[in-house]
C-alpha cells in the first residue's frame, strides 16, 4: 500500500480530476411516445440518435463536453417536448436512444448528426459543415437540410411518406428498396444526378432537373442540392 503525505493530497487530488478524462453526463425522460417529441440544439458536435426498444417509453440523452465551456440546458413540458439546447462557446457530443415512434428535432451549427432505426417524424439540420447520416429509416417524414456536408438516406418508405433531403454544396445519396412507390423531383445546378437503374415514368428530365415516377408515386422524394450531385441507389 502507497502512503500519501497529508499535505500532499490535495494536490494529488487535483492532479487526477486534470488528467481524467470528461465523464459523460445526461438526462433520462419518460414519455408517450406518439404524444411526444425530442428536440436537440447543438453548437459544435455529434448528435447521434438511435431507436430503443419496440414499445420503449424511455428516452435517454447521454452528452459529453469535448472542449470548452459550453453549458447544456434539459427542459421538459410535461414530458410531451422534451428540449436539449446547448449554449456557450465549445464542443459536446450526444448519444440519444428514444422510443422508435418518437418525433424529432435536431440542429447543430456544425458536426454531425447521426439517426437509425426510427419511423417518427425526423428533423435534422446543420448550418454550416457536417454530414446528416440517415440508416435503417422507417419514418413517414423526413426532412434534412445541409449546408457544405453530404445528406445520406438508407431506409423504406412509406405511403403518403414525404422525404426532403437538401444540401448547398454537398452530395445526397438516397438508398431504397427496389421495389419502391415514390414520386421524385431531383435538381441541381452543379452536380449530376444518376438515378441508379429505377425505372422511370418521366415528367419532366433536363440535366439539371428530374421529375417522375417510380411505380403509382404513393411517396414524395424530394432531393436538391445547389453545387453537389444527386444519387439513388436500388437496394435488393
Amino acid at each position: 500500500m502507497v502512503n500519501l503525505d497529508k499535505t500532499l493530497l490535495p494536490a494529488f487530488l487535483l492532479a487526477l480530476l486534470i488528467c481524467a478524462p470528461a465523464l459523460g453526463q445526461g438526462r433520462d425522460f419518460r414519455v408517450k411516445p406518439k404524444e411526444s417529441s425530442l428536440e436537440v440544439i447543438n453548437q459544435v458536435g455529434t448528435i447521434r440518435v438511435t431507436a430503443g426498444a419496440p414499445g420503449s417509453k424511455k428516452v435517454q440523452i447521454n452528452h459529453k463536453k469535448v472542449s470548452g465551456d459550453a453549458k447544456i440546458d434539459y427542459s421538459s413540458e410535461d414530458d410531451k417536448k422534451i428540449k436539449v439546447e446547448v449554449t456557450g462557446k465549445g464542443t459536446v457530443d450526444f448519444e440519444i436512444v428514444v422510443p422508435p415512434s418518437l418525433d424529432v428535432d435536431l440542429l447543430s451549427y456544425k458536426g454531425a448528426i447521426f439517426v437509425s432505426d426510427l419511423t417518427g417524424d425526423i428533423k435534422a439540420r446543420i448550418t454550416t459543415s457536417g454530414n446528416i447520416t440517415f440508416t435503417g429509416m422507417r419514418s413517414k417524414k423526413v426532412e434534412a437540410h445541409g449546408s457544405t456536408g453530404n445528406v445520406s438516406f438508407t431506409g423504406e418508405l412509406q405511403d403518403e411518406g414525404r422525404y426532403t433531403l437538401k444540401s448547398f454544396s454537398g452530395r445526397i445519396d438516397a438508398t431504397l428498396p427496389a421495389d419502391s412507390d415514390f414520386r421524385l423531383s431531383a435538381s441541381t445546378f452543379g452536380g449530376v444526378i444518376d438515378l441508379g437503374g429505377f425505372a422511370m415514368k418521366f415528367e419532366r428530365q433536363t440535366n439539371q432537373l428530374v421529375e417522375a415516377s417510380s411505380g403509382k408515386g404513393r411517396a414524395s422524394v424530394k432531393l436538391w442540392s445547389q453545387e453537389g450531385s444527386i444519387h439513388l441507389h436500388r437496394k435488393p
